[in-house]
């Protein structure tokens, strides 16, 4: 891992990126935080070094939030998500990056171009549903092994649910904290992740640290409805980019 200007500009703000997502602020801004590390390094390597940085987050986190969660949600949602994983594992080399990105960019325009322009009461309060809620668990658990991607498919079952914030933003973190811990063994199988690997994490580690300060503060300060509507804003916008970069 060479450290230059143009690790700077890329790695550095792609960790960030995490550690801010890991506070429960927008998941889905870390869309361009594997992209930006590819402009570096090979992306199997990208993956690897994320990985443990991502648990390590989550244990923050975790412990920040360990009240405030749903649990009954968490039941639905990570037994799917395990599939999703193992099915990942599976097919991981028969995925290109830019299909996968592409496939979450649909999911992610549909999903919040619906809420911006055709539903009508946006506070309305959705009931949960085994159905979606599996399904997304899948899709979250398949994008999130192969590119760090699972925000997505998960705001899609979540945010429609309207939980409390704090409550959204804990069952967010304990679902990707099992979710990451459930990938570590088979990225280690894969030599994906590996003590190189892991020592760069290490070093990289107190960036994503910062990236979670930074997420924490300013998550005080957002009142319920502009932080549902800066998610959904979020998602499009990062959505709609992906999107553009595939078809142009």
């Amino acid at each position: 891992m060479e450290i230059n200007l143009l690790f700077f500009f890329t790695v550095i703000p792609a960790i960030i990126l995490y550690g801010i997502a890991k506070s429960g602020l927008g998941g889905s801004m870390t869309l361009i935080s594997v992209p930006l590390m590819t402009i570096v390094m090979p992306l199997n390597q990208a993956l690897g070094i994320i990985l443990p940085i991502l648990i390590f987050s989550d244990f923050i986190a975790v412990y920040k939030y360990r009240k405030e969660f749903d649990f009954g949600t968490l039941k639905l949602m990570v037994p799917f998500a395990a599939i999703g994983i193992i099915i990942g594992s599976l097919t991981f080399s028969y995925f290109s990056e830019d299909l996968l990105k592409f496939i979450i960019g649909v999911m992610g325009f549909l999903f919040a171009g619906h809420y911006f322009f055709f539903k009508k009461d946006k506070e309305k309060q959705s009931e949960k549903n085994f159905l979606k809620g599996g399904a997304c668990s899948v899709v979250a658990g398949f994008t999130s092994f192969c590119v760090h991607a699972g925000g997505t498919p998960t705001s899609l079952y979540l945010l429609p649910l309207r939980m409390k914030k704090e409550i959204y933003v804990g069952t967010r973190i304990f679902f990707f904290t099992f979710v990451n811990l459930i990938k570590l063994p088979l990225y280690i199988n894969l030599s994906m992740t590996n003590l190189e690997s892991f020592k760069q994490s290490t070093i990289l580690f107190p960036v994503a640290l910062l990236g979670i300060l930074i997420g924490y503060k300013l998550l005080k300060i957002i009142e319920e409805k502009l932080f549902y509507n800066f998610i959904y804003a979020l998602i499009f916008v990062t959505s709609s980019k992906l999107l553009y970069d595939y078809l142009i």
